[in-house]
């Protein structure tokens, strides 16, 4: 009795010899084609690699108050965006202090454009446009 992982008896007219150099010749196709995709795969692999290295230390181009300025990477924090906007930040008159209010758009994170607080970090594109404002509090 046959069970289904069994292969069906080959038929009496076909040479075992050929069969046999037939099997040989479609293993050896087969290994070909596997390299062929795994030498693909590690191609497109190494270039993913060496994208996002050059992403990381790429810099992109943001406008701070209608000033265009370079970040390194791709994401900005809020402290980082209100050191470029008030690069020679004197201190606030005594006993007062100063407060900051930020807004951004055309930014690559989700969402696109909105308001930035103390400590948020936004993803930034080419052309990502913030505005800073800068208040005393007393």
């Amino acid at each position: 009795m046959m069970n289904e992982h069994d292969l069906p008896p080959d038929p009496p007219d076909r040479d075992p010899v050929d069969r046999a150099i037939h099997d040989l010749q479609k293993a050896e196709h087969d290994l070909e084609v596997a390299h062929e995709a795994e030498e693909r795969a590690e191609h497109e692999l190494k270039a993913a690699e060496r994208e996002l290295e050059e992403a990381r230390h790429r810099e992109t181009d943001i406008i701070v108050n209608s000033r265009e300025r370079k970040v390194p990477g791709d994401k900005v924090t809020f402290e980082e965006v209100v050191a470029l906007a008030f690069p020679a930040n004197a201190p606030p008159p005594p006993g007062q202090l100063y407060v900051y209010s930020m807004t951004y758009r055309h930014a690559a994170s989700a969402p696109h454009s909105g308001e930035l607080g103390p400590l948020g970090v936004v993803h930034v594109k080419e052309g990502t446009i913030f505005n800073v404002t800068r208040t005393v509090q007393s």
